[in-house]
């Protein structure tokens, strides 16, 4: 039984059967993450194509802020698209930056950057990732109940492995799907759907917890009926207005409690 703190104080109970989590701001600190790659990829971009270029400066801090990191606090802008749209669309982003510099390239040199980048970071990974406040307690106690676990991102699903491997929690999770594994990433039903196929757990037994609309949107589409925005990563407790879920400030706002 989930003992679930909202952020108006107000208290509920839910029983789910298996919980989806989402990666980034709801169980990792997504201003650090992304901040911190989007900086790796940007450099690498310059070093490789505009190295003496005399506007390289401004190049790198259009590529960052383009695609998806607010200069001025250092964060992550609350529309993304870093953290919200998928891998493929940033790239695009990336690349129509460096083509708007008179470099011609196709896309695919950019994705290459981009995979170097996850070569070098996954050979050490913690520099990158903070887990947010509640997350290991509640997992540990989750796994305890018995509660079944699944992490749906739209990052690529080999990168979401990895950073719940550094952390040490990959095996609390009986099912780590990124978004390169369905169709349509959030906010469609997909990665919810695969769960449900995969685990064989309907949906109305299902409970989605995630930091964006995205996540709600997903839930919602997919039909299910239990859906907990937390207030750890791009969105506001006013991003939520007019979705049927529940708002709750961090995972420390849930309580798992044994029911005989």
């Amino acid at each position: 039984m989930l003992i679930i703190s909202k952020s108006n104080g107000e208290v509920i109970k839910a029983n789910p059967e298996i919980i989806l989590f989402d990666k980034d701001g709801t169980l990792i600190d997504i201003h650090h993450y992304w901040s911190s790659m989007l900086k790796l990829r940007a450099a690498l971009i310059i070093d490789k194509w505009f190295k003496n270029h005399i506007n390289k400066k401004n190049i790198e801090r259009d590529l960052i802020d383009s695609m998806g990191v607010d200069l001025l606090s250092g964060k992550i802008k609350l529309k993304g698209p870093v953290g919200i749209k998928s891998r493929n669309y940033i790239v695009g982003i990336a690349s129509n930056i460096v083509r708007s510099n008179g470099i011609d390239i196709e896309n695919q040199e950019i994705e290459d950057i981009f995979l170097e980048i996850d070569l070098v970071t996954a050979k050490n990974m913690m520099p990158l990732l903070r887990p947010l406040p509640g997350v290991l307690s509640l997992l540990k106690n989750l796994k305890n109940m018995g509660t079944l676990m699944a992490v749906v991102s739209n990052d690529i699903t080999s990168r979401t492995y990895l950073a719940l491997k550094s952390l040490g929690i990959n095996d609390c999770f009986s099912e780590i799907i990124g978004g390169d594994e369905v169709q349509n990433n959030k906010p469609s039903a997909d990665l919810a759907l695969l769960v449900s196929h995969k685990t064989g757990i309907k949906v109305d037994k299902m409970m989605v917890i995630g930091d964006n609309p995205v996540d709600i949107k997903m839930g919602l589409s997919a039909k299910i009926n239990s859906n907990v925005a937390v207030l750890t990563g791009l969105s506001e407790k006013q991003s939520f207005e007019g979705f049927d879920c529940i708002v709750i400030n961090n995972l420390e706002s849930i309580e798992v409690v044994n029911v005989k």
